[in-house]
C-alpha cells in the first residue's frame, strides 16, 4: 500500500513496531515521506508521535490502522496469557490508540477517512486459531 499511494503522488506519514522494517522503508522512500518506529500498543508512544505529525503535517487525509499480530496455532485455552495480552494490545487497543490520538485532529478539520484492516483469521473457523480482531 505504502508503494502504491507514494507512486500515485501521495505523502505517506507510518510507523511500524520494527526498526528494520522502518529502516528499509526509510531507504526506500525519502521526504517528503516520514516513518517512525512506533509500539502502536503503547499509548504514551502513540501519543507522542501524533503530537509530532501533527506540529509539522495537517490532519492526515486517511488512516489506515493495519497492524495485527496472530497467536500461536493452538487451542485457545493453550495459549499462554502473555501471548494473548499482546494480541489485545496490538490487534484491538493499537487501533484505539491511533484513532484517539489522530481523530480529534482530523474532525477538527472537518475531513478524513479511517480504514481498519484485519486479517482473515477473524473469520476462521480453524480449531487451532483462537485470533480475536476488531472490525
Amino acid at each position: 500500500m505504502t508503494e502504491g499511494f507514494i507512486q500515485q503522488g501521495h505523502t505517506v506519514i507510518g510507523c511500524a513496531r520494527s526498526s528494520d522494517a522502518i529502516d528499509k522503508i526509510r531507504h526506500s522512500y525519502g521526504a517528503p515521506n516520514d516513518f517512525t518506529y512506533v509500539d502502536v500498543a503503547n499509548e504514551q508512544l502513540v501519543k507522542k508521535w501524533a503530537e509530532q505529525v501533527l506540529e509539522k503535517y495537517e490532519p492526515p487525509d486517511i488512516v489506515i490502522n493495519n497492524a495485527a499480530i496472530t497467536n500461536y496455532p493452538a487451542p485457545l485455552w493453550e495459549i499462554p496469557s502473555k501471548e494473548f495480552s499482546d494480541l489485545i494490545d496490538i490487534n484491538i487497543k493499537g487501533v484505539v490508540n491511533i484513532i484517539r490520538h489522530f481523530v480529534p485532529a482530523m474532525v477538527k478539520k472537518k475531513r478524513g477517512i479511517i480504514v481498519n484492516l484485519s486479517s482473515g483469521w477473524g473469520r476462521s473457523t480453524s480449531a487451532r486459531r483462537s485470533t480475536i480482531l476488531c472490525f
